[in-house]
């Protein structure tokens, strides 16, 4: 029944209108219509935007001007353009005012004006203006009077409730949105934070990290640097050509790096060789990998391929992935320093075995003569060997040796001068002998690897003693009356000079005479003040001993442990005394 009379009227307002005149009460009529179609409009099931464009062309209608615009306030700030008619292309989205009115104005802001709008109306709710309504001119460049101002004010009353609204529901349906995306990325870092934890291989989490990253963001290219002596050196790289991704960042960019807050969009970045570096390999997205208090790599990402802008919530996601490729990686390579230790362990294992299967199991017993020997490593492995041959007749050869370097290349050094000794010895002279060692090693070993060793050959009855010195320390003479000789006649060190020849030297121990052969373990020992034991105090040690060449040998090692206090021993020490009863 309602629609014929609101025909009617809008019939009988069009007619005054032809005839030039304008009747209030029709007019009233026709303003309360349209706030009702309005009212109407804005609580109908239409979308958001359609109910913004209907409500617009019925303000627009009832006022009978060409050009309009709804803006409605934007979170971010400002105002956003959400329904127009008639603006001139290039219209901005977004505006700003620096005063918002808070009643129709006329003629309209500066950035209204620009757009042919000559009036704007507030849509206020709770003091607050959610909206902001343009219109252009009237026909004819009639003003707008009150009657019009007043019907755009209920106008503007009546749409407030529903406008806000909508930016409640936008708002909620922003909140929704980002929710969803970051119960996404929370599900998707628990599972990659599953494989990376299982994994302990670096290689499989370097690529499990570039393809998760690339995947998520959907960009075509990633690369992963981590923190090396001169910069920042590519790890793992993906989408990129060779010429584009650069195989190191310097230390420059790796200082640049270390201060970045966290992750960076690369054209965000001050000016410089980081910045540089990334926009040549096209990359949109820079991620510090933070391990302790220093940055220990960078994860970069190339620009989207829809070109859309990294957000807060990607870089959220691109923190997360970061701490958890940091921690992985981090497991792996305490996993591989275990691995090396345990490797290490096993090697050191070994050579314990063989230097102890090396050392004389007993002291032997020979006619007239008492000997004492002792060897004690300044760590778990030592370079120092000392051995007793039987020899044919009674014979015995005494053997001391200093081997270069430590661990097991050392232990396994002292098996090849070990065995070819056990081997050979007696069954020529001294020097020879010792020639044809020489030779072997020269032959077997390294360059760099070389042995200090002391030969002899007693002959018990006579106690007559025949030797050959490979550049080992001159062994100690001291005789019964005090008197102090060093038996030095020998050659060079053995395993560096081939064609080295050696001579060998003669001595004979009276009775009550002893014989020392130590290591530099024992002259070079340092006090807490880095002075040597030296030769001197190893003489006075043994010219104070008048007892057996056990208790010389002990005091000896006593005196030594004295000198080197609470630091204990730097090198490994080894005695080998003889006294002639």
């Amino acid at each position: 029944m309602s629609t014929p009379v609101v025909f009617q009227y809008q019939q009988a307002l069009d007619e005054f209108r032809r005839e030039g005149r304008e009747p209030p009460l029709l007019k009233r009529m026709s303003e309360l219509i349209s706030l009702l179609d309005l009212t109407a409009t804005l609580n109908s099931t239409l979308s958001g935007r359609e109910i913004l464009d209907a409500a617009l062309l019925i303000v627009m209608g009832e006022l009978q001007v060409s050009r309009g615009a709804l803006y409605v306030r934007d979170p971010a700030g400002g105002f956003r353009l959400r329904s127009a008619r008639g603006l001139p292309p290039g219209a901005p989205d977004v505006i700003e005012l620096d005063e918002i009115p808070d009643r129709p104005k006329e003629p309209a802001p500066p950035v209204f004006g620009e757009l042919g709008l000559v009036l704007v109306c507030p849509v206020r709710k709770a003091d607050r203006t959610i909206a902001l309504i343009g219109l252009g001119p009237r026909p004819e460049g009639s003003t707008f009077g009150p009657q019009e101002t007043g019907f755009l004010q209920s106008l503007a009353a009546c749409a407030a409730t529903p406008i806000e609204n909508g930016l409640m529901y936008d708002e909620l349906h922003r909140v929704n949105k980002t929710l969803s995306v970051k119960v996404f990325q929370l599900h998707n870092l628990f599972d990659i934070g599953g494989e990376l934890t299982s994994s302990l291989d670096e290689e499989a989490i370097k690529r499990l990290v570039i393809t998760t990253v690339m995947g998520h963001f959907l960009a075509s290219r990633a690369a992963l640097y981590l923190l090396g002596e001169g910069g920042l050196d590519l790890a793992h790289v993906r989408g990129l050509r060779p010429d584009e991704s650069p195989i190191r960042l310097p230390a420059e960019a790796a200082a640049e790096a270390e201060a970045l807050p966290g992750p960076s969009r690369v054209g965000d970045l001050d000016s410089g060789p980081l910045r540089d570096a990334l926009t040549r390999g096209r990359f949109g997205l820079a991620v510090p990998l933070t391990g302790g208090a220093r940055v220990s790599g960078l994860l970069t990402v190339g620009e989207r391929a829809s070109g859309a802008p990294f957000g807060d919530e990607d870089f959220d996601y691109a923190l997360a992935l970061a701490r958890q490729a940091q921690a992985a990686l981090e497991g792996a390579r305490l996993h591989r320093v275990a691995l090396e230790k345990e490797r290490q362990d096993r090697e050191l294992q070994i050579a314990q075995e063989i230097q102890r299967s090396l050392f004389p199991r007993s002291t032997p017993t020979v006619e007239g003569l008492e000997v004492a020997a002792v060897s004690r490593p300044c760590h778990q492995v030592g370079g120092d060997y000392y051995d007793f041959i039987p020899l044919d007749g009674g014979r015995l050869a005494l053997v001391i040796a200093d081997v270069s370097g430590k661990g097991t290349p050392a232990s396994i050094l002292m098996a090849s001068v070990h065995a070819s000794l056990r081997a050979t010895a007696g069954t020529t002279p001294p020097a020879v002998l010792l020639e044809r060692v020489n030779r072997f090693l020269c032959a077997s070993t390294q360059d760099n690897k070389y042995v200090t060793l002391f030969y002899a050959e007693i002959e018990p009855g006579s106690r007559r003693l025949s030797y050959v010195n490979a550049g080992h320390i001159p062994p100690y003479l001291v005789r019964a009356g005090g008197e102090l000789d060093r038996l030095r006649t020998g050659g060079p060190v053995l395993g560096l000079l081939e064609d080295a020849v050696f001579e060998e030297g003669k001595v004979v121990l009276g009775e009550g005479d002893l014989l020392a052969t130590v290591t530099d373990g024992v002259t070079e020992a340092l006090s807490p003040d880095d002075e040597e034991f030296g030769d001197a105090r190893a003489c006075a040690s043994l010219c104070a001993s008048d007892d057996n060449a056990s208790s010389a040998l002990r005091q000896l090692v006593e005196a030594v442990e004295a000198w080197t206090g609470r630091p204990g021993f730097g090198d490994d020490l080894t005695a080998l005394i003889v006294r002639a009863r």
